[in-house]
């Protein structure tokens, strides 16, 4: 696997870095010592940054002359679990854990900022976005709200996720979709409470919620097309108080996942159409939200990441025909304003899937997800007349 040469020297140094944001986690938008960390190693490097959005920062590195502007992020949080890994750098703060590699993702980052300090011969300029929240928490959209885009003409953006149980010389690259959607919806539903012995008495909503969950099951099966993808979940339903009280209310809460933004909409409008019809049917009020929380990840530019990604472990460790994941990321808001492709990379075919409080990041794909990085910058400025 061909890394980069000054980016291998540094492995024992990044591994170090990557194991002790390991053991110190931090969640949503905290990343306040995470962020300070990266500061600190941007100032070691001579690199400068600003702080953007919630605890994200971004750093710069100039050329030597002005060019293309092409943007390289990392996710910084981790996750709201207890840690089961018994590693000596496991997380010191029991129900906080870097279980999706989030602690790896920002030191490949930093060891590509070692590699673009002493390699500034270029014609551009690189940003490096540290971001926070990434884990449901509105980071991206917090640091585009701050101005990123406003603030620079970003002309390609660039993003690396490690993925088990591919193998550590695999890299991933989506021609289009690579990452679902994610949507949330809530339905309160109201009938009339009272006792359960009478309830011809009361307008019970729990024949209302049955029929819900039961048809929303059947409009993927029935209203998307078998070549589409999408998911329906139910993960919560709230109401009642006692054995013998009918409710007056009832809440059902769900999750939505689609590849495809026609299918968003399609099984918006159906979702919606099933809690109306329950008002006629069983005479209840029925409140139906829905939330749009992260669109599809759209990789524009496949092309560019295929050929840097053949460069590094070879052209047949790169898959390229490999289903999107149903799951979601924030990267995907980037993806709306400007070009570039997000990259899946083995992280061991015997890692625990992420997520999993046994997880742990393969300290390996450090260097090469930073090697992929510099030859995406090289691929970008060699397209350039």
């Amino acid at each position: 696997m061909p890394v980069k040469p000054e980016i291998e020297a540094r492995f024992e140094e990044l591994k170090s870095i990557r194991q002790y944001l390991h053991s110190c986690p931090e969640v949503g938008l905290e990343t306040v010592n995470t962020a300070a960390f990266v500061k600190k190693q941007l100032d070691g490097l001579g690199i400068g940054y600003e702080d953007i959005g919630v605890n994200s920062l971004l750093a710069k590195v100039e050329g030597t002359a002005p060019g293309v502007t092409v943007a390289f992020r990392a996710d910084m949080d981790g996750l709201e679990t207890c840690e089961e890994t018994g590693l000596p750098y496991a997380s010191q703060t029991c129900g906080r854990m870097h279980a999706c590699g989030h602690d790896g993702h920002t030191a490949t980052l930093l060891a590509f900022a070692g590699y673009l300090a002493q390699h500034r011969d270029f014609k551009g300029t690189v940003l490096l976005l540290f971001q926070s929240g990434e884990e449901g928490y509105g980071g991206a959209l917090e640091v585009i709200k701050d101005g990123l885009f406003e603030k620079y003409s970003i002309d390609y953006m660039f993003g690396m996720h490690n993925w088990p149980p591919y193998g550590e010389n695999q890299m991933i690259v989506h021609k289009g979709t690579a990452m679902a959607s994610e949507d949330r919806f809530d339905l309160v539903i109201r009938g009339k409470s009272g006792h359960a012995s009478v309830p011809h008495a009361c307008n019970e909503p729990f024949a209302a919620v049955a029929d819900f969950i039961k048809n929303a099951q059947s409009i993927v099966a029935r209203r998307i097309s078998a070549h589409d993808k999408g998911v329906i979940s139910i993960t919560q339903v709230h109401g009642g108080s006692a054995y013998n009280i009918i409710p007056d209310e009832v809440t059902i809460r769900g999750n939505v996942r689609t590849t495809d933004p026609r299918v968003q909409d399609l099984i918006e409008e159906s979702l919606a159409q099933l809690a109306q019809g329950l008002e006629v049917t069983y005479g209840v009020k029925a409140a139906f939200t829905y939330h749009r929380k992260h669109p599809p990840v759209i990789n524009s530019t496949p092309d560019m990441a295929i050929a840097a990604a053949a460069r590094v472990v070879g052209q047949e460790n790169v898959l390229t025909e490999e289903l999107p994941a149903m799951g979601s990321e924030d990267y995907a808001f980037y993806m709306q304003k400007t070009k570039g492709c997000f990259v899946w990379i083995g992280n061991g075919t015997d890692s625990a899937l992420i997520h999993n409080s046994k997880y742990d990041f393969n300290d390996k794909i450090i260097l090469l997800g930073a090697s992929l990085f510099a030859e995406l910058l090289d691929e970008v400025l060699s397209a350039q007349p």
